[in-house]
C-alpha cells in the first residue's frame, strides 16, 4: 500500500513540474511576443539549484531563472559538469536585489529580456566571449549607470537599452556594425557617445528621448540612418566628417553639426530643400 501511495505521489509530481515548464514557457512566449517552441534535439531536462533553474543540454547549460536574494553574484561556470553557455530569455526578469552581475567567459549569448526590468542592476561588464545580444536584453533597467560591451557582438539589437534612465557611460567595441531600433532610446543621463566607424546602419528612435545628449561622435562617412534617429535630444551635437551622411542627416533634420568639438556647431544646409528652391524658382520664371 505504502509503495502504491509513493508511486502515485511520485506521479503527481512528475505532472506538476511538466505543467510548471509548461506555463513557464508560455509565459515567457507572452512576455517576449514569441511564438512557443519545442525545444532542441539535445534538450535533456530542466534542473534547479538554490539560486538558479537551469536547462541541461548534452554539452552546457542555459540558465532559465535566478532564485536567490544577493546583490551581487557571479553566474557559475559550470552546472552539473557543463559549461554555461547562455543567459535564457527573462532569466532575471523584474529582479529587484541584483546590482552586480559577473557574466563568466563561457557565456556565449544573452537572450532576449534576459535582465529586462531588473530595477537594481547598476553595472553590467559584457564578456568578450558573447557573440549575440537579444532584443530588451537590458531594457528598462533603471538604476544601470555603466555598461560595457564586449569585443565578440556585431551588433547592439532592437530596444536593447531601452529607458535605462540613470546610463552615463557605454562603451562601443570596433566591431560593431549595427545599432538597433531605439536601442538607447530614453536614456535620460546619457551625455556623449562614440559610434565607431565600422556601424553600418542606425535604426529609427536610435536615441530618442535622451535629452542630455550632447556630443554623439561618428567616426564613419557612410552611416544609413532610420528616422527620428535623435528625435527630442535638444541639446545633441553630431561630431562627424565634411561630407558624410551624418551631416546629410544633421541637415534633413535640423540638427547642428561639427568637424570637431572645438569648432562651433551649424545646422548644415539642405542640398535637397536648396535644390527644390532653385527648382520652384526656374518654374516661376518660364511662366509667362
Amino acid at each position: 500500500m505504502k509503495k502504491t501511495l509513493l508511486l502515485i505521489l511520485a506521479l503527481v509530481m512528475c505532472v506538476s513540474l511538466c505543467s510548471c515548464q509548461k506555463l513557464l514557457k508560455k509565459a515567457k512566449a507572452y512576455v517576449t511576443g514569441t511564438e512557443e517552441s519545442e525545444m532542441p534535439a539535445d534538450f535533456l531536462e530542466s534542473r534547479s539549484t538554490d539560486d538558479y533553474s537551469y536547462d541541461v543540454y548534452k554539452d552546457h547549460v542555459v540558465i532559465t531563472g535566478y532564485l536567490g536574494a544577493g546583490k551581487s553574484i557571479t553566474i557559475p561556470e559550470k552546472l552539473d559538469g557543463r559549461e554555461v553557455r547562455a543567459v535564457g530569455s527573462l532569466a532575471f526578469y523584474q529582479n529587484k536585489t541584483l546590482q552586480i552581475i559577473h557574466i563568466p567567459s563561457t557565456v556565449t549569448e544573452i537572450q532576449e529580456n534576459a535582465f529586462y526590468q531588473c530595477e537594481a542592476l547598476e553595472v553590467i561588464r559584457i564578456p568578450n566571449t558573447v557573440t549575440k545580444i537579444g532584443s530588451r536584453a537590458f531594457g528598462w533597467c533603471g538604476s544601470l549607470n555603466s555598461v560595457s560591451l564586449g569585443t565578440g557582438i556585431t551588433s547592439v539589437p532592437d530596444f536593447c537599452f531601452n529607458h535605462c534612465v540613470s546610463l552615463k557611460t557605454v562603451i562601443i567595441p570596433s566591431g560593431i556594425t549595427s545599432i538597433g531600433v531605439r536601442a538607447f532610446s530614453y536614456c535620460d543621463s546619457l551625455s556623449e557617445i562614440s559610434v565607431p566607424s565600422a556601424v553600418a546602419s542606425v535604426g529609427d528612435l536610435a536615441f530618442a528621448g535622451c535629452p542630455e545628449l550632447t556630443y554623439v561622435t561618428f567616426a564613419g562617412e557612410g552611416v544609413k540612418f532610420g528616422t527620428n534617429v535623435f528625435r527630442d535630444c535638444e541639446k545633441a551635437v553630431i561630431i562627424a566628417p565634411d561630407g558624410s551622411t551624418a551631416k546629410d542627416y544633421c541637415a534633413s533634420y535640423g540638427i547642428r553639426w561639427s568637424t570637431s568639438r572645438s569648432i562651433e556647431a551649424v545646422v548644415p544646409v539642405d542640398p535637397n530643400a536648396v535644390s527644390s528652391a532653385e527648382s520652384a524658382e526656374e518654374s516661376e520664371e518660364a511662366q509667362p
